[in-house]
């Protein structure tokens, strides 16, 4: 039988190894709409938030921000300084889609999902490629508003 104590030791000398403190091991947050993530893509929900807000990211990659529950649509207020902007119904709601480029030269994809009759789930991201764009909309229209079917 295994002493406790020797179990522990093992435990630190094995994350030690493995270049991680035992304190960085936590659960991941759950990903919000039960969202399906892309390989090597990870979730942090914002600590303390009463809304939920969060980032969807890879090292090296995207890093998504999304807020979700707040007021409008951020896709919408981009509408007129955009590159494009396309709205097309997903699973029976309205999705909207803008790129827009600022003054510093970077491109943003942002998307809104309505989850009710004021209140979105938003996301948005610098993109600096079609495939950051591909990467972003294959895992954010996979989000699912709380109380509607998946």
């Amino acid at each position: 039988m295994t002493h406790p104590l020797a179990m522990l030791a093992v435990s630190v000398v094995v994350a030690a190894g493995a270049g991680q403190k035992t304190s960085d091991v936590r659960e991941l947050d759950p990903v919000p709409g039960a969202m399906k993530l892309l390989p090597g893509y990870r979730h942090t929900k914002d600590p303390g938030d009463v809304q939920l807000t969060g980032n969807i990211w890879k090292e090296r990659g995207l890093d998504i921000y999304y807020d979700i529950g707040g007021g409008g649509s951020t896709t919408a207020t981009r509408k007129a300084k955009a590159l494009w902007y396309k709205e097309q119904v997903v699973n029976g709601r309205v999705v909207q889609l803008a790129l827009a480029v600022f003054p510093s030269k970077s491109r943003e994809l942002f998307v809104s999902v309505p989850e009710g009759s004021d209140r979105f789930a938003n996301f948005h991201a610098k993109v600096q490629s079609e495939e950051d764009v591909a990467e972003m909309l294959l895992m954010v229209l996979t989000y699912t508003p709380a109380g509607k079917p998946k």
